[in-house]
């Protein structure tokens, strides 16, 4: 079976193209390659402690970008003492609002700040969960389901996280990918 014949039709957007934009000048082979620091130096963009600014800063901010004014590059500023991938989500977020904005959001309208951050979002699961590397756990559900769980640890991000770039590819919250009737399903799990 071709795997054309499992996968499920989607065609990219915008914020896809922009993702893959960012990964063609890399040659990361496999999910776990994707280095957010690497991509970070090779743009100019400089990662730099925030915990000076902890006492100025409400709202538990964890991390913000500055963009510089040429150019996608600037700085992001993160908060010390993260675990890895909370790091790694939120630096990813950060990168695509330099990347794909290059704005400050200083004195901007909440729903267009709102906005703004939808696009990151949906920006950085493209960039840390790209089609090409869905491919095998599309390929994997075809003999054994595979549960939200797995899909996140292969590709070193939170279950919320895979469960929103999959939700762009079905539509729909997603807990399961399993083979049924030979075409690649998701599934969730009823509350």
């Amino acid at each position: 079976m071709q795997l054309g014949q499992l996968l499920p039709t989607t065609k990219s957007d915008y914020w896809e193209e922009r993702a893959e934009a960012v990964l063609s000048h890399f040659n990361f082979q496999s999910a776990d390659e994707i280095d957010i620091f690497e991509i970070c130096r090779r743009y100019g963009i400089k990662i730099l402690p925030f915990d000076f600014y902890e006492g100025n800063i409400k709202g538990g901010i964890k991390a913000f970008s500055i963009p510089k004014n040429r150019g996608r590059r600037g700085l992001i500023y993160i908060r010390p003492g993260l675990n890895a991938i909370e790091k790694k989500l939120l630096l990813t977020e950060e990168f695509c609002h330099i990347y794909a904005h290059h704005t400050s959001q200083i004195g901007m309208d909440k729903h267009y700040i709102g906005k703004l951050e939808a696009q990151a979002k949906r920006m950085s699961a493209y960039l840390l969960m790209p089609a090409r590397f869905l491919e095998s756990v599309y390929i994997a559900a075809t003999d054994q389901a595979v549960c939200i769980s797995e899909i996140a640890d292969h590709f070193l991000v939170t279950e919320k996280f895979a469960q929103y770039r999959l939700q762009l590819v079905f539509n729909r919250k997603v807990d399961l990918i399993a083979s049924i009737g030979g075409k690649v399903g998701a599934i969730k799990w009823l509350e």
